[in-house]
């Protein structure tokens, strides 16, 4: 498949530039007022959630904005913000994800029971300590048993996180990386990686890749951020109700795992159903998704059509 850009930068190089710069200093002015709010605010969970608002509007929202403000001439169209969702697709792409639940689920095992040689222990020890404190920092985002703070705990760790990365790390960094001469589908899981590390989990690196490709491949396939935005905020928001309901800490994301228990064959069993069901329902939504672009289904804001393929 061809990329078939419907939108020109004046240069994807000073685009990423921009981007890159702006990113840094919203880095910068995260780490002034993170320190401002530790003084200020004795709540640690209350400050640990203003924190992380302005992380999302700083780091992820304002560099992407900008970039796309500075770089051409059409950027709601750079950030795929211009078009309206398919529901179909979106129904298709919930279906992805809930059959590759399982599947995603022994992969969230295997990648914790990662350990480096001993060679590498020093780093090892650094990336633990620094897995430990981003966990820590979740758990406070996801403290308190009450609906209140389940409703600020979806509205943070779902709904605003769900949009501002999407929009930084695929609105932004990947179609200004398609704009490029790189391969599309190496553009696509560079940024799922990208996207994977900056959570600092090394031991949820797999799982987190895998769904930053299959957000990135949403947005390539239907030219719409709308797409993988309701599914990173439907991912993220299960997570949020699952720990809140059964008062578990949030390990990287995952879920109660109601599968561990059962036979070695009968999981290897579920696992590959879980793959293959997955693959089909991948094709089918990749089919439908290029069969409305051809047909004009998917509601499209440009003045001149552009095929998928």
């Amino acid at each position: 498949m061809k990329k078939n850009l419907e939108y020109n930068l004046n240069s994807p190089v000073s685009a990423l530039l921009i981007f890159g710069g702006v990113t840094l200093l919203g880095l910068f002015l995260l780490g002034l007022l993170s320190q401002l709010l530790i003084t200020a605010i004795k709540r640690p969970e209350a400050s640990m959630r203003i924190a992380a608002v302005f992380q999302d509007v700083l780091v992820f929202i304002v560099p992407a904005f900008v970039a796309a403000l500075l770089s051409t001439r059409l950027p709601a169209r750079l950030l795929a913000v211009d078009r309206k969702p398919d529901l179909r697709a979106i129904f298709g792409a919930v279906i992805v994800l809930l059959v590759a639940s399982p599947a995603l689920n022994y992969i969230i095992d295997w990648n914790q029971s990662w350990q480096l040689p001993e060679s590498m222990a020093a780093v090892e020890e650094y990336m633990r300590n620094m897995e430990e404190r981003a966990q820590a920092a979740t758990e406070l985002l996801l403290g308190g048993h009450s609906v209140g703070s389940l409703i600020m705990s979806v509205l943070i760790v779902a709904v605003l996180a769900g949009f501002s990365e999407e929009l930084f790390f695929h609105g932004a960094l990947q179609r200004i990386l398609m704009a490029t001469r790189i391969n599309a589908h190496v553009v696509i899981w560079l940024v799922a990686f990208i996207f994977s590390a900056f959570h600092m989990q090394i031991h949820g690196l797999v799982p987190r890749m895998l769904l930053g490709a299959f957000f990135g491949y949403l947005l390539w396939w239907t030219r719409c951020l709308w797409i993988p935005v309701f599914m990173h905020i439907f991912n993220n928001a299960v997570v949020v109700v699952s720990c809140w309901k059964n008062g578990l800490p949030a390990a990287d994301g995952d879920v109660p795992d109601y599968l561990s228990g059962l036979p070695v064959g009968v999981q290897i069993a579920i696992f590959a159903l879980s793959v293959i069901l997955t693959a089909v329902a991948l094709r089918y939504l990749y089919l439908l998704v290029k069969h409305d672009k051809h047909t004009g289904s998917i509601s499209d804001s440009s003045a001149e059509h552009t095929p998928l393929a």
